[in-house]
């Protein structure tokens, strides 16, 4: 699964002709998990799990699988309010409990529901379960999931990650007439959606 596998760059670092050392970690790289997906599984008059499967890019194998299903036993705490919490369990048998937020959007009055980290207590998008660390300085470990900031996640286009520099008399002329080669920013990492392993084997995603 993810934990102790490349994931594609460094925290802070010292520059040297654009280029960073030490360890960083783009969040593209990283299994997001969307307040929209989280948002359906709320929605869902069935209050059924959803199964959650994060595949390779490159190969297709299986990388990361979790489980969201509601969290009604959290509803009623004292102080924090758990109205709308969800819990999500991954395949190792951890399990994190995570707030939900209903905005109103300012434009059409229509609501969106967002998740909060845990960490900073942020209404976010989207949450992402690994942080920099293990034998790389590419490499990620399984985390509580939180937001791209708390769980020191940056995107690959910070500090011109996502610019391509030749080497070469050549290649530095063409730089200084037309500008740095640059590639559009990755994708972010979103994953197969499913109310079932049976689903998801008929999918051929298991």
């Amino acid at each position: 699964m993810v934990s102790g596998c490349a994931a594609g760059n460094h925290t802070h670092g010292h520059r040297s002709e654009g280029r960073f050392f030490g360890r960083r970690v783009n969040c593209e790289q990283v299994p997001l998990l969307p307040a929209r997906v989280v948002a359906w599984m709320l929605d869902d008059t069935r209050k059924i799990p959803y199964l959650l499967i994060w595949k390779s890019r490159s190969d297709s194998t299986v990388k990361e699988a979790a489980r969201i299903a509601p969290y009604y036993e959290a509803a009623g705490r004292g102080g924090t309010d758990w109205t709308g919490a969800f819990e999500i369990k991954r395949h190792d048998g951890t399990r994190d409990f995570i707030r939900t937020l209903l905005r109103t959007l300012p434009r059409n009055r229509g609501r969106v529901r967002l998740l909060i980290c845990p960490y900073c207590s942020i209404p976010r998008r989207g949450l992402y379960g690994c942080e920099p660390g293990g034998r790389f300085t590419n490499s990620v470990v399984h985390s509580t999931w939180g937001c791209r900031k708390c769980n020191g996640l940056r995107f690959a286009s910070e500090g011109g990650a996502v610019i391509h520099r030749g080497r070469g008399a050549i290649a530095r002329w063409l730089e200084a007439a037309l500008g740095p080669c640059r590639s559009n920013r990755p994708e972010s990492w979103l994953p197969y959606v499913f109310t079932s392993t049976e689903e998801a084997a008929e999918a051929g995603v298991l």
